[in-house]
């Protein structure tokens, strides 16, 4: 595959993430991982089978969601690997009506597995968030004395 399927491909896996998830499928959300993948939203957790049944427990808190990805970037590491970041807005709605703001981005290390380019890593790293109280990893700032 040459770097610019690979790049489509890749870029359709880090879309499909967040059509899956604000459609609440969790077994083709799971299915963007590789079978040994890492997932830290927070708190890391290893394996499809476990990333599949965490996306319920983190859906039941929300009526609805709607999540934006954007500042997609790419970086071929191999013919079967790449790390990519991108950045997410992710509207939620809460159980009592409130809602939730995210803003953060998405590192990942993805790999070629079973004919797909699949998540073997993502972690989400916290720029803000509103409306719900979180311990998602905030993302490394510059030093004040450096600006």
């Amino acid at each position: 595959m040459d770097d610019v399927a690979a790049h489509a491909a890749i870029t359709e896996t880090i879309l499909s993430y967040a059509e899956y998830v604000d459609a609440g499928d969790n077994q083709k959300w799971a299915q963007l991982f590789c079978k040994d993948a890492i997932f830290d939203e927070g708190r890391s957790v290893q394996g499809r089978s476990a990333i599949e049944a965490l996306l319920p427990k983190l859906l039941r808190l929300f009526t609805a969601t709607s999540h934006h990805i954007s500042n997609i970037r790419i970086d071929r590491t191999a013919p079967d690997r790449a790390s990519s970041t991108s950045y997410v807005y992710a509207w939620h709605r809460k159980l009592d009506g409130t809602d939730f703001e995210f803003w953060g981005r998405y590192v990942d290390e993805l790999k070629f597995e079973d004919d797909s380019w699949r998540f073997a890593s993502r972690k989400v790293e916290q720029f803000g968030a509103r409306g719900l109280d979180i311990t998602v990893d905030r993302v490394p700032r510059r030093e004040s004395e450096n600006l």
